[in-house]
């Protein structure tokens, strides 16, 4: 059974700030016309992108951990992001220094949103697909159909990001070293993508579960579930034992991860102060 320690807990934040980091510096080889940049601060990492990219690629993550916070890291954020016309946006691991939630409220920064983090000893899971779906790796002749597919999955979604977003988001993923991208088809048609990265953290490397989008025209056939079946089995086949993702709470993405084997590790509270 997996308990959430501390060290456990800054395993995976840790995990969540590298993967934020390599996203960011994808974008850089991507646009190399934006500032995209990512900074320390307060124990975790401050990423700032284009503005029109949202919080998913200008937030801060990791904050205050293993590490005290000050009136100063939250200033510094805020010179950072208020200029560009972004809100300061922390997501706060409850494992954070207690002086991580008093500094926020202090400097009246209020709770908006909140998010899971799930985690996975792999060692514990056995890969069962579905007869109907081929689930492999991403050829490489098949960029362009993974972000047309990925971008069209996420598109679907309610309150939907920017499109231009979703396929900078998903040619990122297409760029990262570290990751492997997978898809999902049925009778040769792509259905759904998806993808993992391999973290290398000071305890062993993680996987990184990220990126998981269905076509519409797909969904409620399994395509999910068989994209996290096959992206766990592919770490352990790797060398991982620890797999992590993200989702928002309550939605289908929770859902799979815990038929999947993952449990709830935490909650994060995103904190938000706007210019």
């Amino acid at each position: 059974m997996l308990l959430t320690s501390t060290d456990l807990a800054t395993q995976l934040e840790t995990a969540e700030a590298l993967h934020l980091e390599a996203q960011v510096q994808a974008l850089r080889t991507l646009r190399p016309q934006l500032p995209a940049r990512t900074l320390p601060v307060g124990g975790g990492i401050a990423a700032l992108t284009d503005p029109a990219y949202g919080r998913k690629l200008n937030h801060v993550c990791a904050f205050g951990m293993g590490q005290e916070v000050t009136e100063a890291d939250l200033l510094a954020l805020e010179a950072l992001y208020h200029p560009h016309g972004l809100a300061v946006e922390v997501d706060l691991c409850p494992h954070a220094h207690p002086t991580a939630l008093r500094a926020l409220a202090a400097r009246g920064y209020r709770a908006t949103s909140f998010s899971q983090t799930y985690a996975c000893p792999l060692d514990a899971n056995a890969a069962h697909l579905s007869p109907d779906l081929e689930v492999r790796p991403l050829h490489p002749d098949e960029a362009g159909a993974f972000v047309a597919a990925s971008s069209e999955g996420f598109a679907a979604q309610p309150n939907p990001r920017p499109l231009e977003l979703l396929e900078v988001l998903a040619r990122c993923a297409l760029l990262r070293a570290d990751s492997t991208a997978f898809v999902a088809l049925t009778g040769g048609e792509i259905a759904g993508t998806a993808a993992v990265a391999r973290l290398d953290l000071e305890a062993g490397p993680v996987a990184f579960l990220y990126i998981a989008s269905t076509r519409p025209d797909f969904r409620g056939r399994g395509v999910q579930a068989a994209l996290l079946r096959a992206r766990l089995a592919h770490a352990r086949q790797q060398g991982q034992q620890l797999a992590v993702l993200t989702t928002r709470v309550g939605n289908a993405s929770s859902r799979n991860a815990e038929r999947a084997g993952f449990r709830l590790a935490y909650t994060r509270t995103t904190f938000v102060r706007r210019p």
